[in-house]
């Protein structure tokens, strides 16, 4: 296609100036060291921005293992390299990170997209509860990051299988057990465009406790900013807490929290996207349909649609007034989409038509999106763990954990929207001891131990008359366009006539609120046993593990229609047991030069949950609410050149059932692609950092769709502006045929990133600069193809300098000021993210103490 042979082409346009940068960095460095190159090559070990994983850790697996050793794509971001690249949120490790592409959920930067899968969110270790674009996730208290992809290990217990983010945070301990020796840490702030303003700081110090010694470490960070995007104005505090002790030289403490607070509301985007809009920037203009008969704020669900007994339970007992739902023809209200005739339902013939009023066009900017200043988002999320662990005689390790995450969720967007999750919980206990064995031929590495982790959630959310085309984002929100907020009682005062068998049939007296109608609420209990062991043969390495699952759910479907009848049609509380079995099975070879050829082959299960990770009452009885995931990984690892070269290949084919959309659709997952990792100390001022991404992600599934108007328009011998005052959806089945394969939308088939960085010493000090890109090829917004977004690449540069206390970071991101879009995570058909122009920061730091 020569699209995306020019794409191709404007990505090595786009390296020339790089590969310059390199060469010419290189040449000067060689020039001004003279003939002292031989010694540079023996005795240089800087690693100045700590890029190279030269750590053994025990976080990817639960047993020790450098990243060279460890059989599984994996990326490791340490704390030096967060700082001085500047990163802050999960959107930020994209860059880094092969396999790694994360579509907006709105806006928020929550979680990541690994392999074309949601990723879980790890805390030490263990899984948080789902951030389904409720907060953003800060980096920077981290020690160190972790993003492993593929499933879980067997000690973790269930996950997606698109891999995880692992969050290690700071603590006391400099390395390995030692304790800082004194009292220290920093203050900063960090200035911006768009009135970016945080403050941060991080305060550690040793303690005793009569012959016992410990650690004490504090991170807290405040952000009260504007931003590119008109009306968005991201608010958040973080509190982090981090207890050491050595209660003696065999038995350790370590306990402590995280708390965050944020009121960041969703970005959605564009709407009324067409192929124009992309291209040119040109924006179809118009007012919606007249509504409003009440002469309120916003529309009322008499408004937006007719409640009536006579609608069914599973319509909300409403026949909505802002669009159309279509399936399989059945010889009326015919439409045609994707080349297959359907039937649309509503009040006429053609319910589908739903004009906008003074139509016309104009140009939008970036920075104007669908935001109304009535929106609002509110979050507190609170982490605790509290380990004791304990070394025997014979080296025997015993860990007990304790491990427990909350969350308190609300949010409006008045497209039609609002969520709330109260009291979100969950905790887990985890005993594992850890033994080696060892022979004249064999050395194992092993791990045995339990855990029980319980998940009760309860997800609230409302979206039956969501609208995305219906309002002018260039004259912005209206009452005619703003679907009011779902409350907690929108019965108070009504009364309702009934029929014989005791349903409600119409108002009799009052005015029905916004329902909230879905509410899910569930308990999930797991008790899994696990075990994991490295055996080592020579330079034969063999990885096994495996663990057996008993799940306990219970499960009900509260919500009510706007006649407040039940909706989950009687089925009423629900309760199932389950065991399953998850195994790792990894073999690799560790060679004289460097290379470590693998192979791995694991199968995982994981909850086939709703957007907030809790169980479906529906999918209790027929056993959908577990779900298989199946990996084959083949790779090699490879570390060289006096331990300045890492590099890391992968081949994977990824199977799972999950569920996505809007209503959580059961859906069958395919992925498979490559990932390249590179990571080098070129020369001791000069290092590289660089991954590149090939992949496809094609799903089944009969997922509920809002399909593009301009799109549905064309098809139809209309013009979008006839169907933007409404929207059309029906499931995926009725527009693309049963079981459909599709490729997933918005999902790019390759990326690469690459990055320099240089340092030197200056003045008594040390300046420090990198610079890189990140190009991304074009993709469909969606899996129907109605909207190209088209390839780009996106620039980042920072500069530096430390002296003493006292250091600086000025960073600018989209060097260029490309524009480009993103694809959005739910309603990818009709919502688009553009890019956000670019933008500078000024980080300041003071150091304190030692």
């Amino acid at each position: 296609m020569k699209i995306k042979e020019d794409a191709q082409n404007n990505v090595w346009q786009t390296l020339r100036p790089f590969v310059m940068f390199l060469l010419l960095a290189i040449a000067w460095q060689s020039f001004s060291q003279d003939e002292a190159i031989e010694e540079v090559v023996v005795t240089a070990e800087r690693d100045y921005f700590s890029i190279l994983p030269n750590q053994a850790s025990d976080s990817s697996y639960g047993l020790i293992m450098s990243l060279v050793d460890t059989p599984r794509s994996v990326s490791e971001v340490r704390e030096d390299l967060i700082q001085k690249f500047a990163l802050r949120s999960v959107d930020d490790l994209v860059r880094l990170t092969p396999g790694a592409f994360t579509s907006s959920f709105f806006g928020i930067r929550g979680a990541m997209d690994i392999r074309g899968e949601p990723a879980d969110n790890y805390f030490r270790g263990f899984r948080r509860i789902a951030n389904p674009g409720a907060f953003n996730t800060i980096v920077r208290g981290a020690k160190k990051l972790e993003i492993l992809r593929g499933p879980v290990s067997p000690l973790y217990g269930t996950g997606s299988i698109g891999g995880q983010l692992n969050y290690i945070p700071k603590s006391a301990r400099s390395e390995g057990s030692k304790y800082i020796s004194g009292p220290t840490g920093d203050i900063g702030v960090t200035l911006g465009s768009y009135s970016q303003r945080i403050v941060f700081g991080e305060f550690g110090m040793p303690f005793t406790i009569g012959d016992s010694q410990g650690g004490f470490q504090l991170f807290a960070e405040i952000e009260d900013s504007e931003s590119f995007y008109d009306f968005y104005e991201p608010s958040s505090e973080l509190l982090q807490v981090a207890f050491d002790i050595d209660v003696n030289a065999d038995t350790t403490l370590e306990f402590g929290l995280q708390y965050q607070s944020s009121d960041s509301i969703q970005v959605p985007g564009w709407t009324r996207v067409t192929q124009d809009l992309i291209d040119t920037g040109t924006y179809i203009t118009g007012n919606p349909p007249a509504r409003n008969v009440n002469g309120g704020p916003d529309l009322r669900p008499n408004e937006s649609g007719t409640p009536s007994g006579f609608a069914g339970a599973d319509i909300n007992n409403s026949f909505t007034g802002v669009g159309t739902f279509c399936r399989t023809p059945i010889g009326f209200n015919l439409a045609v989409y994707n080349g297959r005739e359907v039937t649309c339902f509503g009040g006429n013939s053609t319910p589908w038509l739903s004009p906008l009023e003074n139509v016309g066009s104009a140009k939008i900017d970036h920075s104007r999106t669908f935001i109304d200043p009535m929106d609002y988002a509110d979050t507190d999320a609170l982490t605790l763990y509290f380990d004791v662990t304990h070394t025997f005689d014979n080296s025997m390790v015993w860990r007990n954990q304790f491990f427990y995450d909350y969350m308190e969720h609300t949010k409006f967007q008045s497209w039609g929207f609002t969520a709330l999750y109260p009291d979100a919980t969950i905790f887990e206990l985890r005993s594992s001891l850890s033994f080696e064995y060892e022979s004249d031929a064999v050395l194992a590495d092993n791990v045995v131990g339990f855990s029980f982790r319980r998940e009760d959630l309860d997800k609230k959310h409302a979206f039956y008359d969501e609208t995305f085309d219906f309002r002018d984002m260039i004259v912005g929100a209206t009452p005619e366009d703003r679907i009011t907020n779902a409350v907690l009682n929108p019965f108070e005062g009504v009364t309702f006539n009934t029929n014989a068998d005791g349903d409600n049939i119409s108002v009799a007296s009052g005015d029905p609120g916004r329902n909230f109608n879905e509410e899910e609420v569930s308990v999930a209990d797991n008790f899994g046993i696990f075990f994991l062991s490295n055996i080592e043969i020579d330079n034969f390495i063999i990885l096994l593990g495996a663990r057996y699952d008993n799940f306990d759910v219970e499960a009900e479907e509260i919500a009510l229609t706007l006649m407040k009848n039940r909706w989950d049609d009687g089925l009423g509380f629900v309760t199932d047991s389950v065991d399953e079995l998850s195994y790792n099975i990894s073999m690799s070879y560790r060679t004289d030069s460097g290379f470590v050829p693998y192979v791995t082959r694991a199968s995982a299960n994981s909850l086939n949950a709703n957007q907030l990770g809790g169980v479906i009452a529906s999918s209790v009885p027929t056993d959908e609410y577990l779900a298989a995931s199946d990996l084959t990984e083949i790779g090699f690892k490879f570390s060289g050149f006096d331990d300045r070269i890492y590099a890391a290949f992968s081949y994977f084919d990824q199977e799972k059932t999950e569920r996505s959309g809007q209503l959580s659709t059961v859906t069958q997952t395919y992925s498979e692609g490559y990932e390249f990792e590179l990571r080098g100390i070129i020369t001791d001022e000069l290092s590289i950092i660089a991954t590149a991404t090939q992949a496809e992600v094609d799903e089944v599934g009969n997922i509920f769709t809002v399909v593009n108007g301009a799109d549905f328009a064309a098809q139809n011998g209309l013009v979008p502006a006839q169907v933007y005052g409404g929207r059309i959806s029906g499931y995926r089945d009725t527009f693309a045929g049963p079981g459909a394969k599709l490729e997933r939308g918005g999902l790019p088939d390759r990326i690469l990133s690459i990055y320099g960085t240089w340092n030197r010493e200056l003045y008594g000090g040390e300046v420090n600069a990198s610079i890189g890109f990140t190009a991304v090829e074009e993709t469909y917004m969606d899996a129907m193809q109605s909207v190209l977004l088209p390839s780009y690449v996106v620039w980042t540069g920072s500069v530096g300098y430390i002296n003493d206390r006292f250091s600086a970071l000025m960073q600018v991101n989209n060097l260029g000021d490309e524009e480009y879009y993103t694809s959005a995570d739910l309603f990818e058909s009709v919502v688009v993210k553009p890019s956000e122009g670019r933008t500078v920061s000024l980080t300041v730091r003071y150091a304190l103490g030692d």
